[in-house]
C-alpha cells in the first residue's frame, strides 16, 4: 500500500478497471438482474463544470451500489452534439462557411470537445461501459432520431404548420418555449392618442414600434370609460383604422385600461388574433428590422424604431405621456436575446392536449425526491401551443421530409433513405404535379434527439430482444431545471412511440452555485474548474463533496469546506487503513474466534450492522448524504477514535492470550473490510487500493475489484444493544481522561496513577481496554451517575 494517497494511486486504478474491463455491461448473462441507467448526454462544450461533477457523482454512486448489489449494471455514456452555442464558437473561430463544410467543422470541433470531457471523467472515477458510447450527431444517430420522427408523422404526431412561434432574431431561428427564460428590463409605457367619430382612446403601450402592425384594439367589457367605443373603429397614430372590441381577458387596471392588439407582442395577441378572425401583419424580418410599415421605420431594429416612431409622434403631438416600466421579458436560454413572436411555416410535434397522458406517465414512475414531480405537472399544466421541433440551423439532425412547393404538400422520407440527408437526398417528383420536391433543410429542435436516449440505449428500433430487456430503463437522473424539456419531452415520446413510460426511477439533482450563492458564470469570475480541484484535493475528496451537498432537486452553494473536511477523512482511512494492514498481515478470518470477542469488540461489531443496515436503506433511496456522514461518524469518530485505542495493546502485547488477540483481529477484519464496502461507491480510489492490500494481507489471494464484491449484509445476531450502552458509557470516561490530560499539558499517552469510575451500568468488563486506552495503573468502579476522579 502506498505510504501517501495521491493522484498517482488514482490515476492507477483508472487505468487497472479499464484494462480489465471491471464496469463492461455482462450482455450475454441472462440470470443477473439488470439496474439501466439513462445518463444524461452533456452539450459538448469541452469542459465538465461543477454541476456536471454534481449529477454524473450521483449516478455513478448508483451504479457502483447496485453492481455490488449484484446487478448486471447497464451504464452508457452519450454526447448531446448538435445546437447553437457549438455554431456559435465554430462561427466566432472560422466565420460563415457553405453549410457542409460548416457541419463539418463543428464535427471537428465537438470531437475535440469530447475527447477533454471523456479524460474529465476518467479523472473523476466515473464507470460508464464506454463500449456503449453514443453522439448524437452520428449517422447512426441520425437515423433513430429521423426514424422516430417519421412513426410519429404517421400517427399524425408530427406536421407542418405556418403558425406563430416564438423567434430570435441574432439566430434567426424559430424556439420552443423551453427554449426560453424570463429576464427582467426596464422600459417605458408610452400613452399614444387613438382618434375615432366618438372621442380620442389613449392607449398605453410598451412596444410602439408595433403600432404598424396593430390589428384591433381591446378593453374589458365592463370598463364604462370605453363602452361607447365597442366595436367601433379607431383610428391609429398612423392613420389606420381598426376596431375597438371589449375582451374579459383584458386587465383593466393596467395602463389606460385598453390595449392594441398587434401581431404579435406577445402571447396573447396571438390568443386574440386567433379569437377574433384578426389579419396578420408581418412586423419584422426574421433579423429584427421593421417591415411592412412606415418608410421611416423600415430596416430599423427593434429598439432603434421604438426610439424613431416615439420621437416622431411627440413632433405630430400624438403622446400624451411617458411613464418608466419595468418589466419581464422573455429571452433565448442560449444567447440572452429578446425573442420575438413571428409568423413562421415551421414543423410541430402535437402536445397541445397530451398533458393528461404525460402526466399520467410521469406519475407511474418513481421521483426522488417525491416533490419533483410538480416541476413537470405545472409546466405540463401551462402548455398552450405544439412543440415546435425545426430550427434554421446548420449543425443538427436533418428534418426527414420533402415539400412540394407547387402543392404545398409534406412527403416524408422512405425509411430506406435513412439517415436522411437533404445535402444528398435521391430527387424525387410529386406524385400529383410532378413537380421536383424540394428536401427540408431545418434540423431538429437538440430535445428531439435527446428525447429519445431511453429508447436508443435499449437498442429501439432495431433489436426487439434487447429492448425488452432494458426498457423501461430503471434510472433517469437528471438536473431539475431541464424537467420541462429533457424529462417531459421523452415522456410525451417514449409513450407515442412505445406506449410505455421510458423509467422506473428519476433522480433529480439541483445546480451548483458559487460560494457566496451566486449562480457561476464566467462574467462573473466565479467559475471553479473540476480540475484544479481534483489535483489540489485528489478525486475521492471531490466525489465526497458531492455526496455531502445533499442537492436533491435544490441548488446548494460550493463548499470549500466540505471539500476541505473530505480530504481529511480521506487521509484519515488511508492511515487507519495501513494501521489495521499491518495489525492483521497474515491473519486468516475464522468464525470461531468470535468465541473471544470482548465488550469492546461486540460493540463495534454492533454498531457496524447498524451502519449497514442504515447505509443500505439510505442508497436505496439515493440519500448518499445521509448515507456518507454516517459512515464518516462510524469509522472516524467511533472506529478510530475509540476502538483502535481499545485494541492495540491486544495486537502489540505479547502477554495478551491467544483468544483476546485472535478476536482483535476478526473485528479489525470485520470492520475494516465492511466499511471500504460501504464507502465504495464514494470513494473508489482510496475503496480498491485499501481492498487489494488488504485481500492480500488477509491471505485470499483475491484481485477481484471491490466494486464487484459482495456488498455488505447485516447480521442481526451481531447486533448487541448491551454492548452499545456500556461503551456510551466507556467512551465518555475516556472523553474526560483525553480533557483532563489537555488541560494539564499532558501527553495523551501519559500514564495516569488511577481512575475511579462510577457509573449507572457495569462497565467493569471494560477495564482492560480503559487501562491500556487511558494509561491509568488502577481502574475501580462504582454504582450510580456518571462520574470519573482521576488521579495524576
Amino acid at each position: 500500500m502506498e505510504d501517501k494517497y495521491g493522484r498517482n494511486v488514482e490515476e492507477k486504478w483508472q487505468k487497472w478497471w479499464a484494462d480489465n474491463g471491471t464496469y463492461k455491461f455482462q450482455d450475454a448473462d441472462l440470470i443477473k438482474p439488470v439496474y439501466s441507467i439513462d445518463t444524461p448526454p452533456p452539450f459538448t462544450s469541452g469542459d465538465l463544470h461543477m454541476g456536471h461533477v454534481l449529477s454524473y457523482s450521483y449516478f455513478d454512486f448508483a451504479a457502483r451500489y447496485k453492481r455490488m448489489r449484484g446487478f448486471n449494471v447497464y451504464y452508457p455514456q452519450g454526447w448531446d452534439c448538435q445546437g447553437f452555442p457549438t455554431e456559435v464558437k465554430v462561427e466566432q473561430k472560422y466565420g460563415r462557411k457553405p453549410p457542409e463544410e460548416f457541419r463539418k467543422l463543428c464535427q471537428e470541433w465537438t470531437v475535440a470537445c469530447i475527447d477533454k470531457m471523456k479524460s474529465q471523467m476518467i479523472q473523476m472515477g466515473f464507470s460508464p461501459d464506454w463500449r456503449y458510447e453514443y453522439r448524437t450527431m452520428s449517422p447512426e444517430y441520425h437515423k433513430k432520431v429521423q426514424y422516430s420522427l417519421l412513426k410519429m408523422h404517421e400517427k399524425e404526431l408530427v406536421f407542418r404548420g405556418k403558425h406563430p412561434v416564438f423567434w430570435c432574431t441574432k439566430c434567426m431561428s424559430a424556439l420552443a418555449k423551453s427554449d426560453t427564460e424570463e429576464a427582467p428590463r426596464q422600459s417605458t409605457l408610452n400613452h399614444l392618442i387613438f382618434t375615432s367619430a366618438k372621442g380620442d382612446v389613449i392607449i398605453a403601450t410598451s412596444r410602439p414600434e408595433l403600432l404598424h402592425a396593430c390589428v384591433a384594439v381591446l378593453f374589458h367589457p365592463e370598463d364604462k370609460r370605453y363602452a361607447k367605443f365597442a366595436n367601433e373603429a379607431v383610428t391609429t397614430p398612423l392613420g389606420k383604422q381598426v376596431k375597438m372590441i371589449p375582451d374579459r381577458d383584458v386587465d383593466p387596471t393596467f395602463g389606460t385600461g385598453a390595449l392594441m392588439v398587434c401581431t404579435f407582442g406577445d402571447k396573447m395577441d396571438v390568443v386574440w388574433m386567433y379569437r377574433y378572425n384578426l389579419p396578420i401583419i408581418e412586423a419584422f424580418t426574421q433579423d429584427g428590422k421593421v417591415i411592412n410599415g412606415p418608410e421611416y421605420l423600415n430596416g430599423l431594429k427593434a429598439e432603434d424604431a421604438k426610439k424613431k416612431i416615439i420621437e416622431t409622434l411627440q413632433a405630430e403631438g400624438k403622446v400624451v405621456k411617458i411613464e418608466p416600466l419595468s418589466q419581464v421579458v422573455k429571452v433565448h436560454d442560449r444567447c440572452k436575446r429578446p425573442v420575438e413572436l413571428m409568423l413562421s411555416s415551421q414543423w410541430f410535434c402535437k402536445i397541445k392536449g397530451k398533458s393528461d397522458e404525460i402526466i399520467a406517465g410521469a406519475k407511474a414512475m418513481r421521483w426522488v425526491p417525491d416533490f419533483a414531480i410538480s416541476h413537470l405537472i405545472d409546466w405540463a399544466t401551462t402548455v398552450e401551443w405544439d412543440w415546435v421541433i425545426s430550427r434554421q440551423r446548420v449543425f443538427g439532425t436533418p428534418l426527414p421530409f420533402r415539400h412540394c412547393p407547387q402543392c404545398n404538400k409534406d412527403y416524408p422520407a422512405d425509411y430506406s433513405e435513412l439517415p436522411f440527408n437533404p445535402a444528398v437526398a435521391q430527387e424525387k417528383k410529386c406524385p400529383d404535379c410532378n413537380e421536383i420536391l424540394v428536401p427540408e433543410k431545418s434540423t431538429c429542435d437538440c430535445w428531439v434527439d435527446s428525447s429519445i436516449t431511453p429508447l436508443v440505449i435499449a437498442g429501439w428500433p432495431d433489436d426487439e430482444e434487447r429492448f425488452k430487456r432494458l426498457y423501461p430503463v430503471s434510472l433517469r437522473p437528471q438536473g431539475v431545471e431541464i424537467v420541462r424539456t429533457w424529462a417531459f419531452y421523452t415522456i410525451y415520446r417514449s409513450l407515442a412511440l412505445t406506449g410505455k413510460p421510458p423509467f422506473k426511477e428519476l433522480l433529480l439533482n439541483g445546480n451548483v452555485l458559487a460560494p457566496d450563492g451566486k449562480k457561476m458564470s464566467k462574467s462573473l469570475g466565479n467559475i471553479i474548474a473540476p480540475d484544479q480541484l481534483i489535483e489540489k484535493y485528489y478525486t475521492d475528496s471531490v466525489r465526497q463533496w458531492a455526496a455531502l451537498s445533499g442537492a436533491m432537486a435544490k441548488d446548494r452553494p460550493f463548499s470549500y469546506q466540505d471539500l476541505t473536511y473530505s480530504k481529511s477523512f480521506l487521509n484519515k482511512l488511508w492511515n487507519a487503513s495501513k494501521f489495521i494492514g499491518t495489525a492483521i498481515t497474515g491473519y486468516v478470518p475464522d468464525e470461531s474466534h468470535k468465541a473471544g470477542l470482548e465488550l469492546p469488540d461486540k460493540w463495534i461489531l454492533s454498531r457496524l450492522q447498524s451502519l449497514t443496515t442504515q447505509v443500505t436503506e439510505d442508497f436505496e433511496n439515493y440519500e448518499f448524504h445521509h448515507a456518507t456522514k454516517a459512515i464518516h461518524q462510524f469509522f472516524w469518530n467511533e472506529l478510530c477514535d475509540y476502538y483502535l485505542e481499545y485494541v492495540k495493546y491486544r495486537i502489540y502485547r505479547d502477554d495478551v492470550p491467544k483468544e483476546s488477540a485472535l478476536a482483535a483481529r476478526y473485528t479489525l477484519h470485520m470492520a475494516l473490510l465492511a466499511s471500504i464496502k460501504l464507502l465504495a461507491p464514494v470513494m473508489p480510489h482510496a475503496t480498491e487500493e485499501i481492498y487489494s492490500i488488504f485481500a492480500e494481507s488477509v491471505g485470499d489471494g483475491s484481485r477481484r475489484s471491490i466494486h464487484h464484491a459482495a456488498w455488505p449484509v447485516a447480521d442481526a445476531k451481531m447486533s448487541d444493544a448491551a454492548a452499545e450502552k456500556k461503551l456510551v458509557l466507556i467512551n465518555e470516561v475516556v472523553s474526560q481522561v483525553r480533557q483532563f490530560k489537555s488541560a494539564n499539558k499532558l501527553a495523551l499517552n501519559a500514564e495516569l496513577a488511577s481512575l475511579a469510575i462510577t457509573a449507572p451500568e457495569d462497565i467493569s468488563e471494560g477495564k482492560a481496554a480503559l487501562a491500556a486506552c487511558t494509561g491509568a495503573k488502577a481502574v475501580s468502579f462504582a454504582q450510580g451517575d456518571l462520574s470519573v476522579k482521576i488521579k495524576n
